[in-house]
């Protein structure tokens, strides 16, 4: 299927001479594989007898990899599921010189995601401000004004400050999970009229290709149970709460609306559910 561009909503038609049919198991799990890789998820399918040649060959040189579909299967329920805890130091920083990183590597993958622990744990208030940060390389180095992901982040370390300590997850999830160079994509499609979502899918993405499960074991590892979560997500707290960790209070964290992410906060809020109501009833800011 071919996605259409407009200026409106992006639209799915059939491509010409190629009707619509439900991809084969192997095409799905392929699929998956490349969204895994944060790579575009386009495939070709085939079958192959794998006991006829040169295929027999091929797989016995190991030129073709033969693998089955249900350790495919389990290799990507399991990414991101499990970390290990692999080295730590400590940051100080402004206002928080009493602050620790510690590493997480995904132990199927080689994905890493940081705590920042800021402040003592035996002054930590109850319950712990806590921030699950997926990275962005635009909004969090260089203050893109296409979102408001560096003032959340700023503003959080603020809240640990004012509160005496906390933690951040800062997560390699970019892009709501689809990798810098697709987003990089998704924002070339965006100025066609599309919004941030309609972009994702355009490229083959679900709306967020986040997970958190890796973030519920790092607050594990770090002795955080009971948490007040700064977030404007609904989907945040419904993962922690679901991976076992007590959401007591959710706190908001709104940036500053101007005209560049005035698409992107809308999109969130009428499309994806977030809580971003009073973020977007502000007067825009800038030119």
């Amino acid at each position: 299927r071919i996605r259409r561009l407009s200026a409106g909503p992006a639209e799915t038609v059939p491509a010409p001479g190629f009707p619509p049919q439900r991809a084969p198991r192997g095409a799905s799990v392929g699929l998956a594989l490349a969204r895994l890789a944060r790579l575009i998820p386009a495939a070709v399918a085939a079958p192959v007898d794998l006991d006829a040649e040169p295929a027999s060959d091929a797989v016995a040189s190991g030129e073709i990899l033969s693998v089955e579909l249900d350790e495919v299967t389990q290799l990507i329920g399991a990414a991101g599921a499990c970390v290990r805890r692999v080295s730590e130091a400590p940051v100080p920083l402004p206002d928080s010189l009493d602050s620790r990183f510690i590493l997480f590597r995904e132990i199927y993958g080689l994905a890493e995601h940081v705590a920042v622990v800021v402040g003592a744990p035996e002054d930590w208030p109850d319950p712990v401000p806590v921030r699950l940060h997926s990275a962005c390389f635009t909004g969090d180095l260089f203050g893109s004004l296409r979102c408001d992901c560096g003032e959340q982040l700023e503003a959080s370390m603020e809240v640990f400050r004012a509160r005496g300590g906390g933690v951040l997850v800062y997560l390699a999830q970019e892009g709501r999970g689809i990798g810098l160079g697709n987003k990089f994509r998704a924002y070339t499609l965006q100025e066609s009229g599309l919004d941030t979502i309609d972009a994702d899918e355009a490229l083959g993405f679900g709306a967020d290709e986040r997970r958190y499960e890796m973030a519920a074991q790092i607050l594990g590892e770090v002795g955080v149970q009971r948490i007040d979560l700064l977030t404007n997500n609904p989907g945040k707290v419904a993962a922690l709460e679901a991976a076992g960790i007590t959401v007591v209070r959710r706190s908001a964290l709104h940036g500053r609306l101007n005209p560049h992410n005035l698409p992107y906060v809308r999109a969130k809020v009428q499309r994806a559910g977030h809580w971003l109501g009073d973020m977007l009833s502000q007067e825009l800011s800038g030119d």
